[in-house]
């Protein structure tokens, strides 16, 4: 496949037009390459996500999280991201980051996550808004925090957890990765929960004075799911248009806690 055609295929899925002046979604190393034969999908980038594209020959790696996020005044193969930079030019290997046009695309996380959850999702997810949706059945706050573990397939005692002391939890807000600013908009709207994976503490303080319950699964924990998604809609929508590409999972861990 030509190299713009799949970048054409990417912003399809994840359209970035909305997000440049916000967010440092879309190419991020090119090296020159016309063509792209294998493609490698993964949150985000470390030493094993390269060493990974290299053994199986990938030509891109596809990331959620942009390798670069900040402004790189200057290039260090002892720093970060300088050496992923410089080892992914050195390997002729391309880098491209869907990161917010992924998390609000039309089958991007947050609607992703909302299907793994069993969510009634009831409005649109949008940057401003949030999403929101019901849970399956009403639930118990353990049988919640139970529910997301299983969902997300977590291990149990990942998450972290706020009881806002209701017998039963119905209505939810939703964000996945750094989603802590959208509980407040959640609290105003009477979700009995809120999930998320970046909650910092007075967030969390304000829904348990709201008597709201709240789930931080964890960044990683709501965005690995993107290597899944991604790779499948890459697929698909390739083959869809006659257009052949290796779409390849990655198998290297990029979560940097450990468990």
């Amino acid at each position: 496949m030509k190299y713009r055609e799949l970048i054409d295929l990417i912003e399809e899925i994840a359209p970035n037009e909305a997000f440049k002046d916000m967010d440092n979604s879309g190419v991020q190393v090119y090296t020159g390459k016309e063509e792209i034969n294998r493609v490698l999908v993964c949150l985000e980038i470390n030493m094993d996500v390269i060493e990974e594209a290299k053994a199986k020959g990938a030509d891109m790696i596809l990331t959620h999280h942009p390798l670069i996020f900040n402004p790189a005044y200057t290039i260090d193969y002892e720093d970060y991201p300088g050496r992923y930079i410089l080892e992914a030019i050195r390997n002729d290997i391309c880098v491209y980051s869907a990161h917010l046009s992924f998390d609000f695309a039309p089958e991007g996380n947050n609607v992703f996550i909302s299907k793994l959850l069993g969510l009634f999702v009831n409005e649109e997810g949008s940057m401003e808004n949030g999403y929101y949706g019901q849970l399956p059945e009403p639930m118990s706050f353990e049988q919640a925090c139970r529910h997301v573990e299983s969902c997300l397939d977590l291990p149990e005692g990942y998450i972290r957890c706020v009881d806002g002391g209701r017998d039963k939890l119905v209505s939810v807000g939703l964000c996945t990765g750094a989603g802590g600013d959208y509980l407040f908009k959640a609290a105003a709207r009477g979700c009995d929960l809120f999930i998320t994976g970046d909650m910092r503490l007075h967030e969390a303080q304000y829904a348990k004075a709201r008597g709201m319950s709240a789930i931080d699964a964890g960044h990683y924990g709501t965005e690995k799911i993107f290597t899944e998604n991604m790779a499948h809609q890459l697929y698909v929508k390739s083959a869809e248009k006659g257009l052949t590409v290796d779409v390849i999972m990655a198998e290297a861990n990029t979560n940097p806690y450990i468990l």
